[in-house]
Order: structure tokens, then C-alpha cells, then sequence
């Protein structure tokens, strides 16, 4: 596979600013020969390959008619590629860029969008008419087309569950009323924010990258915050009320409320340093299968810094998840993996700029070690917590 530095191409009238303001999480667009198409390294028969591997989670989905479909999970073997019918298949692979350098480089062109968001890319394979059936996610996907033809079919009519086809597992519309018809070739990208309705049909086979993005729900997000809640709260009891009259002993009054709701005024409130702490490592805590392993032998500052100078680059690891906030005049707050590190916010700057890129050059890494004793201890902690790692092989 041969290396690739992306560089996505915008339509005429469209730059970074114009995308976040008037398309991202609002309306789709069309991009027209965005990508080249040397980016898209992974062929066919080596997607199939990952899909044979147990770490990595991969399905097959098969159109039997409009109503009936079939899910397989991986991992699969060759007699089960060899068994599939002529169409009207797919293949999917998540995750990929965990595994593929060459993919997760993709990523690179997509810094204009925030980096905690992003979720993965999923690789497919289709057959002659393959697809995954019209459906909604609930959360931004740039589709990127690799090889061949994919026609993209959009709908922006409000679809509920009501509208899905009974008695299966899966998410696909029973109705889809066309609104927008568009056919993707190789280079072309075609973003969708959450909630438009999309149906994709292969034209001939074809492979489709879709760069995912995580989008919390109320639920999920009230769920895990209240859990913090509980680990917070104190050992204070509820106490009887000023109130408590002796001919209406049962009766829950104003003043029994008001002292319970005093109990609740007491747990940390959102917008709190305990609440913007938990949001971060929310954020940033990894899927239970790419947690980051430390090095097997942690670096001192003198190893780190011959290293950097012999030409030594510095890379994300590819599980990684990094965001960053300024949490007080002093403080500044980085997280990583569902942790959160406390340091000086005069080193915002640095930390800016290690979250906002994912590899460093040896000039590069040389400077950020020499830019203060703070930053060089934050290089070496983030390299001894294994998310950063040293690459001595050209990035």
C-alpha cells in the first residue's frame, strides 16, 4: 500500500468556514471529485481479510426482496465469500482505520470538524446492487466512494419507527420518498448530517468508506452523568421540616420538598468543574476494545530526547481519543481514554496542537520538547501513557 497525504477538495464557493456554518449538522453536500483516488488503498480481497479476522467486528447484509434481508456476523471464512449469491450483498468492516495507517490517514482530511467527534471508518464492499437499505443515523457521516459507482437516493421527510419494516433487527424504512438522486464515483464524497434518510444501491461493485461520528444521546449522556452524581454525593440525610405539625404526621409538606430539593442543590450542577470534567472524559472514553496499552518499557527524558534528535517522529496512537478545555485563568484540563490531566493553561497552545494533529514530524517533535519543562513533561507522560507513540519510520 502506498501512502497518502489527503487533501480534501471543497466545491467552488465552499471552504471550511462556509461548511461548518451553513452545512455541518444542517443540510447535506455533495462533493465532487473531493478525494484522490490513490487514497483509497484497500482492495477488495483485503477487506474481505479483515473480515476474516476475530478482533475486528465485520457483517454481511443480503437483500432478499424488498421486505426480507439477512444478517450475518463475522468473523467469516473464505466458503462463506464463496457462498454468496451474484447481488444484492454487502460487506462492511468497522474500525478499520484502529488497524490500517494507511486508512486512519484519511482523518487527516477532515480537520475543519471536531476531532473528539469522530467515531471511525467503516469499509464496505458491495456486489452488483448491494446496499444496506434505506435507513436514518443519528449521527453526521461523511460517505466516501473508493471504487466503482454508488447511487445515493435522499429523503428529507420525518420518518419514525412506525416507518421501519416489521420483525427485524434492523433499522430499514418500509417507505422512502425520494427527494434528492445523486450517483458517486470514485473521489466523490457526499456528507450527511444526522436524521436524513439515505438509501444506497451499488452500480456495479464498488467500495464506500464512511467516516462516522459519535453523537451522544440525552439518554446516554443523563445515564452516565447521574451515575457521577451518586459517586459524588455526600453523607448528608434528609431532615424533618420547620413544618411538621402534629395532626398531619403522614403528609409529605411544602417543607419536606424543600428539604429534599436542598439535598439535590447541593450535587455539583452542569456547567460545574465536576460537571465539564465528566462531559471530557465522557467524550473521550474508548470503545472497551481500544483501550491504549502504556510502551512495554517506559521512556525517560534523556531516551525521548536522543531519540527525537537521531529523527524520531511522534504519532497519535490509533486508539486514541484527545480533547481539550480551559477550565479557569490557571487551569487547563486535557483529556484522553476517559481520563482527565490538570496542567498549566499556559500551555494551551501545546496542547492545541498535539489534539489538532495526529502525527509530528522530527522537527516538529524536537520543538515541542524544547518549548518549555511543562511541555516536555507532557510529551514524555502522554508517550509513557502510550498515546503518543515514536515512529522512527517517515510519516
Amino acid at each position: 500500500m502506498q501512502p497518502c497525504v489527503p487533501a480534501l477538495i471543497f466545491p467552488n464557493g465552499i471552504d471550511r468556514d462556509v461548511f461548518l456554518r451553513d452545512f455541518w449538522q444542517k443540510r447535506p453536500l455533495l462533493m465532487r471529485s473531493a478525494l484522490a483516488e490513490s487514497c483509497f488503498v484497500l482492495t477488495p480481497d483485503e477487506l474481505a481479510g479483515l473480515a476474516c479476522e476475530p478482533e475486528l467486528e465485520s457483517r454481511i447484509l443480503i437483500e432478499h426482496d424488498a421486505s426480507s434481508w439477512e444478517l450475518r456476523h463475522g468473523p467469516f471464512s473464505d466458503a462463506d465469500f464463496a457462498a454468496l449469491p451474484p447481488s444484492h450483498w454487502t460487506l462492511l468492516v468497522q474500525d478499520v482505520d484502529k488497524y490500517l495507517p494507511e486508512v486512519a490517514d484519511l482523518i487527516d482530511a477532515f480537520d475543519f470538524v471536531p476531532g473528539w467527534r469522530i467515531d471511525d471508518i467503516m469499509v464496505s464492499f458491495a456486489a452488483d446492487r448491494g446496499g444496506v437499505g434505506p435507513h436514518r443515523d443519528a449521527y453526521d457521516v461523511f460517505l466516501m466512494q473508493a471504487q466503482g459507482r454508488r447511487r445515493w437516493r435522499m429523503s428529507f421527510r420525518d420518518y419514525t419507527d412506525d416507518d421501519l419494516l416489521p420483525d427485524l433487527d434492523l433499522r430499514i424504512l418500509a417507505r422512502f420518498e425520494t427527494d434528492e438522486d445523486w450517483v458517486l464515483e470514485a473521489g466523490d464524497i457526499l456528507y450527511l448530517p444526522p436524521g436524513v434518510a439515505h438509501w444506497g444501491i451499488a452500480d456495479g461493485e464498488c467500495m464506500t468508506y464512511s467516516l462516522g461520528f459519535r453523537s451522544p444521546s440525552q439518554q446516554e449522556l443523563a445515564a452516565d452523568w447521574f451515575q457521577q452524581l451518586v459517586s459524588l454525593a455526600g453523607a448528608r440525610r434528609l431532615d424533618d421540616p420547620a413544618d411538621l405539625k402534629p395532626d398531619s404526621l403522614g403528609e409529605l409538606t411544602s417543607g419536606m420538598y424543600a428539604n429534599a430539593a436542598r439535598l439535590f442543590r447541593d450535587l455539583p450542577t452542569a456547567m460545574s468543574d465536576d460537571f465539564r470534567r465528566w462531559l471530557g472524559r465522557f467524550l473521550t472514553e474508548p470503545k472497551p476494545q481500544f483501550q491504549v496499552p502504556p510502551p512495554d518499557a517506559p521512556w525517560t527524558v534523556d531516551q525521548l530526547r536522543a531519540r527525537m534528535a537521531q529523527g524520531g517522529r511522534l504519532r497519535r496512537h490509533p486508539f486514541a481519543r484527545i480533547a481539550w478545555t480551559i477550565l479557569d485563568r490557571r487551569t487547563l484540563v486535557l483529556f484522553f481514554q476517559g481520563e482527565c490531566l490538570d496542567l498549566p493553561a499556559a500551555l494551551r497552545t501545546t496542547v492545541k496542537h498535539i489534539v489538532e494533529h495526529r502525527r509530528f514530524g522530527a522537527t516538529e517533535g524536537n520543538a515541542l520538547l524544547l518549548e518549555s519543562a511543562d511541555a516536555l513533561a507532557l510529551v514524555l507522560k502522554l508517550v509513557n501513557e502510550g498515546i503518543l507513540e515514536v515512529d522512527e519510520k517517515t510519516l
